[in-house]
């Protein structure tokens, strides 16, 4: 009986986590097809083929699912880094290396939007990403080569994600040459 409890439970666990990943989904899909003006509970509920209600329960209203959406953007982004840094068998430059290397795949992703629409419509919500990423920013200034190259590494991927972001696409080759190019600078071979 206690072991059919404990099924039950994590299949309600499951469910949860599905529907908050669909739902989140589903505003990024509102936000890049329609415009975040258009961006109201109703239509990420149909969008996300969940009742308002079902909604309602993990996101209380417009702000909480911004926030939500950019904690999963924060929240995977760093998780990535943490990964990459894991795996790297190179210390030098690693966190520099892992930030840039998912930079430059995060470009396109779906949930960028909710970035921008936080920013646009409540920058509040950007403060809790800014506080993971100063504590990245901080693992980068102390990568092992040289702080200001790091830095300038950072905001050259930086620069890629937002020059993406706003529409301003580079070629899948020169981006290629530019990621190429900076993951060199991370070894220290330029130095």
């Amino acid at each position: 009986m206690e072991q059919e409890f404990q099924h039950s439970k994590l299949r309600r666990i499951q469910s949860i986590t599905v529907d908050i990943a669909q739902i989140l989904k589903a505003a990024a899909e509102v936000i890049n097809t329609e415009g975040v003006l258009s961006l109201t509970l109703e239509a990420v509920a149909k969008k996300a083929a969940v009742s308002k209600g079902g909604l309602l329960y993990h996101f209380p209203n417009k702000d909480a699912l911004l926030e939500g959406m950019v904690d999963y953007l924060t929240q995977s982004f760093v998780h990535g880094i943490h990964s990459a840094v894991n795996a790297d068998p190179c210390e030098k430059g690693k966190w520099i290396r892992a930030y840039t290397i998912l930079t430059f795949t995060q470009i396109n992703a779906e949930m960028n939007t909710a970035f921008l629409a936080a920013a646009a419509t409540n920058p509040e919500l950007l403060k809790s990403m800014a506080e993971r990423f100063q504590a990245l920013h901080v693992h980068i200034e102390n990568d092992n080569i040289d702080p200001i190259l790091a830095t300038i590494v950072r905001l050259a991927a930086d620069g890629m994600y937002f020059n993406q972001l706003y529409g301003m696409d580079l070629q899948e080759d020169i981006r290629e040459k530019i990621l190429d190019q900076l993951i060199t600078l991370t070894r220290g071979e330029n130095q």
